[in-house]
C-alpha cells in the first residue's frame, strides 16, 4: 500500500467536507465535482491537507508512543489469520528501529510460516487493521 499524495487527502477531505453538508458548499449550493473546482481551489484544498497532514506528522514525531521501541522488543503486528492458527495478531520481535515509530520486526506466527515486516509504523491498536498493513503496536500494559 503506497502513502496517499496531498492530492489523495485533498480529495478526501474534499469529499467528507461533501458527506458533512450534503454535498452543498457554504453558501447551501451543490458543490461542483473535484475536476470542476479549478486549480485554484483545488490547490487551497492541496494546501489544507497538506498542512494537516504534516502537523499530524509533526505531533507523532514529537510524541510517537507510550515507549520508544529497542531491537529486542516484542510488539504486535496484524497476521493473516491462515498462517498464524486462526489469530489475527501475532507477536513479533524488533530487529531495527528505524525512529520512534518505524521499525523492522519478525514476526512469530503460531505456524511454519516465516514472516519479515519492514518499515512498520506505530498505531495505537490495531483494529479494523487490514491485513498484511505495515503497522505495529504495542501489547496490552496491565
Amino acid at each position: 500500500m503506497s502513502r496517499p499524495s496531498a492530492m489523495d487527502l485533498a480529495q478526501s477531505a474534499y469529499a467528507a467536507y461533501g458527506e458533512a453538508t450534503d454535498h452543498q458548499n457554504y453558501q447551501g449550493q451543490p458543490m461542483p465535482e473535484w475536476e470542476a473546482l479549478g486549480e485554484r481551489i483545488q490547490k487551497a484544498w492541496i494546501a489544507a491537507a497538506g498542512t494537516i497532514a504534516m502537523d499530524i506528522l509533526t505531533s507523532l514525531a514529537n510524541n510517537p508512543s507510550p515507549l520508544t521501541p529497542d531491537v529486542g522488543d516484542v510488539v504486535l503486528v496484524p497476521m493473516d489469520p491462515t498462517l498464524n492458527n486462526g489469530a489475527a495478531v501475532a507477536p513479533a520481535i524488533v530487529t531495527r528501529v528505524w525512529n520512534p515509530i518505524t521499525i523492522n520486526v519478525r514476526v512469530l506466527a503460531d505456524s511454519d510460516a516465516v514472516v519479515w515486516r519492514t518499515s512498520v509504523v506505530y498505531r495505537d491498536n490495531l483494529d479494523d487493521v487490514a491485513v498484511p498493513a505495515a503497522v505495529w503496536t504495542w501489547p496490552p500494559r496491565d
